[in-house]
């Protein structure tokens, strides 16, 4: 397994943003999309969910039964990843072309491969 998960604290995890280079907040007024250091302060109350990632690591802030939580994927891509590429649409153009996402795959008992886990790596400037 080539990566682990952690659940923290989650006012501490949001503490420490700017160890994540990339950030998809849903906030109910809108969505942010692109560069950590570019999305200021952000406002707790409105969001609904958020991933902060770079690739070799993501944050995941969302609530559950009304708390807030949080959960760090760290990993690395080795041979049992599969990295996709997503075109974005137009309107995140000046972020970058694609978003990057490590697929880690696992394989059960009867040697059947399966993806464990999901996870943002970075966004890219070109489609390959």
């Amino acid at each position: 397994m080539s990566y682990t998960v952690e659940k923290i604290d989650a006012q501490k995890a949001l503490a420490d943003l700017t160890a994540y280079q990339y950030a998809l907040v849903y906030g109910i007024s809108g969505i942010f999309f692109g560069r950590t250091a570019d999305c200021g302060e952000l406002d707790w109350e409105e969001c609904l969910e958020a991933r902060f990632f770079d690739e070799n690591k993501e944050l995941h802030v969302y609530e559950e039964d009304g708390i807030q939580c949080a959960v760090k994927v760290t990993g690395t891509m080795d041979e049992d990843c599969l990295v996709k590429k997503y075109v974005l649409q137009e309107r995140y153009f000046g972020r970058g072309s694609c978003l990057c996402v490590c697929e880690h795959l696992r394989y059960d008992e009867d040697g059947q491969t399966l993806v464990a886990l999901t996870r943002l790596t970075g966004i890219a400037q070109e489609v390959m």
